[in-house]
């Protein structure tokens, strides 16, 4: 439960920062090509690969993980695969043979935006951007366009708050190399090859046979309601300070204690999931497009 929370608050977060540095609405954002195949080496405190399939300009996606991490001498293996689709948000791990999967928070957030009239659009818009823009700022974020060159293409370098350092395939939001450290761990994902040229295969987009993903409707009901306050928030023409005053939305979300209390602190295997949606959030936010 509480993985696929943070996992949930993190997917909700990173749309705010993403019009920050953007024109689109984040559900109408699509990528420069229309599939593509990366592979990726992991160093450090997990080492292992990743392979990335993009298909229909970054609606549907893939992404193949397998790697084993050392944390506090004790070192343990992973095997996952995240599906994404305009409708759900689907994790399985392959090695402990479950499944967990949520609504695709861009399918809510698209579903209350189209319920406002013309001004609130406007308002929420306006309102998005700045908010982003505001929780973006306290992390210190900055990025250097095509400041860099990785397996031929152009990068844009992204630092964030002195955790981490991502090179990004400039004009497309794809990562080809981030250096992340966080909680004394330290982590490097490079890109080994990019391939848009030959056909992404479906078999990469298919679920694990004898594993079921199973919905969590608490931690649903949740992510709706939080989705459903702010976009009512933020349609206003003061939304940006009711945000600020309610913060139904800590970056905190992002970057938990060590633990939910005192008394209920992350084991090993958390932290190293902590460590690991951390990259992911560092990756996601600074795969954003700056403004010109």
């Amino acid at each position: 439960m509480r993985r696929t929370c943070m996992t949930a608050v993190l997917f909700t977060f990173l749309t705010f920062c993403s019009m920050a540095f953007g024109a689109d609405l984040p559900w109408e954002m699509k990528l420069p090509f229309k599939e593509a195949t990366i592979h990726y080496e992991l160093k450090g405190s997990q080492q292992g690969s990743e392979t990335l399939y993009v298909k229909e300009y970054g609606k549907l996606r893939a992404k193949h993980h397998k790697a084993s991490s050392t944390i506090m001498g004790r070192t343990t293996a992973s095997d996952t695969l995240e599906l994404i689709d305009p409708d759900w948000v689907t994790t399985y791990n392959l090695t402990q043979k479950t499944g967990e999967k949520f609504t695709n928070p861009n399918k809510l957030y698209l579903a209350e935006y189209s319920k406002f009239n013309s001004e609130e659009k406007m308002n929420f818009e306006k309102n998005a951007k700045e908010y982003g823009a505001s929780m973006m700022g306290n992390f210190g974020g900055s990025v250097k366009q095509s400041s860099a060159k990785i397996l031929g293409y152009d990068c844009d370098v992204a630092t964030m708050g002195g955790m981490s350092t991502v090179y990004i395939m400039h004009g497309s939001g794809i990562p080809l190399r981030s250096e992340v450290a966080v909680m004394g761990m330290a982590n490097t994902v490079n890109a080994t090859q990019v391939d848009t040229s030959s056909a992404v295969p479906g078999s990469a987009f298919t679920p694990p046979v004898g594993i079921t993903a199973t919905v969590n409707q608490e931690m649903e009901t949740m992510m709706a309601g939080n989705i459903q306050r702010t976009m009512q928030t933020l349609k206003r023409p003061d939304g940006v300070e009711a945000m600020k005053k309610s913060n139904p939305m800590l970056p905190a979300g992002v970057m938990p204690s060590s633990g939910d209390d005192e008394n209920n602190p992350m084991d090993k295997e958390e932290q190293q999931q902590m460590m690991k949606n951390m990259q992911e959030a560092m990756k996601r936010m600074q795969q954003m497009k700056p403004r010109q």
